[in-house]
């Protein structure tokens, strides 16, 4: 909860999903928990970065929070009521969500204009006549009113990408979930794409989740970060303490493979990929499940899991050495 006495805009409490996947060649299932025990809030006109890398469950945490998916446990708040509430009410909370998808071209109507596309969500509340409103969004995202005539592939991916944008916000929802929204765009468009979605916070006050592989991206634009891991949230806090000194030793991994603007410091920095892959969802480490991968891991790393910890002002880490110094020194040696 924050420190207001109010509910906070979105608050979401042990939300998990469980898949059960058959296997090959097989009729057994095994579950794969894919998002398991997540909590986080979000406040008005506030932005929180969600990172990781592929399969830690962030694109599944994003279904779940807007509602495309059901949880298996837990519950998404928005305004102090659920989500999944029975009747009006519930369907009602789920409209104050839109989202932003990896792949824009794949995310409109190929056979449908740009206009038609960006007009679908007021179309879903009864709205027809659209035309003008559509007009006004496109020009707020820096596109040219004529493009709503236009096809999705007589645009470019830059302005592929602010159409969906504005197909988001065209019906004022309280909350935009940017799923790897700007990860199909070369470096100068991503950049481009952030700027715009700074600009556009701060004239609608919109709420975004922004989940992203690209630790440089999700705090540029972010308030608050969290860390995933294997479903878990490994670190929480806020993005400038955060970007300052990273205290779980995936989370300075992650932000050790971020390349430094200073050549130099990036060639003193040898080699900080992490090691190993990830392991496998459907049969994860016990413990912390990073342990096998960490350079910290000790016997009571494979043998308890780490509670999420409050080390001081809001920074939460899942880490038994975090506190003892240990992951911080490896931020500290890391950022020489």
């Amino acid at each position: 909860m924050t420190s207001d006495a109010r509910p906070p805009l979105l608050q979401v409490e042990n939300l998990k999903k469980q898949f059960h996947v058959r296997q090959r060649g097989s009729r057994e299932t095994r579950l794969l928990r894919a998002v398991d025990g997540v909590s986080l809030h979000l406040g008005a006109g506030e932005t929180l970065g969600i990172v990781g890398e592929s399969g830690c469950g962030k694109s599944t945490l994003a279904r779940l929070i807007v509602g495309l998916l059901q949880p298996s446990e837990g519950r998404v708040m928005m305004e102090g009521g659920d989500i999944w509430e029975r009747g009006a009410p519930g369907r009602a909370r789920r409209r104050k969500f839109q989202m932003v998808f990896q792949n824009p071209a794949g995310s409109m109507n190929p056979r449908r204009s740009v206009g038609a596309s960006v007009a679908e969500p007021l179309q879903a509340k009864g709205e027809r006549n659209t035309a003008e409103t559509v007009a006004r969004m496109l020009s707020l995202v820096g596109l040219d009113p004529a493009m709503a005539s236009r096809k999705p592939h007589q645009l470019s991916g830059g302005q592929q990408q602010r159409a969906s944008i504005a197909r988001a916000l065209i019906a004022d929802p309280s909350i935009v979930v940017h799923d790897e929204s700007i990860a199909s765009l070369d470096i100068s468009l991503q950049a481009q794409i952030l700027n715009l979605l700074l600009d556009l916070q701060e004239r609608l006050g919109t709420s975004y989740i922004f989940i992203s592989h690209d630790l440089a991206a999700v705090q540029a634009i972010s308030h608050r970060v969290i860390v995933m891991y294997l479903g878990e949230v490994v670190e929480a806090s806020a993005a400038e303490t955060f970007s300052r000194r990273p205290l779980h030793p995936y989370s300075v991994a992650l932000r050790n493979a971020t390349l430094l603007p200073d050549p130099a410091r990036e060639r003193s920095r040898g080699d900080a990929a992490l090691r190993g892959d990830v392991p496998s969802p459907l049969n994860p480490p016990s413990g912390c499940r990073f342990h096998t991968r960490c350079p910290l891991a000790s016997d009571l790393c494979a043998q308890q899991k780490p509670p999420l910890r409050d080390l001081g002002s809001g920074h939460l880490v899942a880490c038994h050495y975090a506190e003892a110094g240990g992951a911080r020194q490896i931020a500290d040696e890391e950022a020489v």
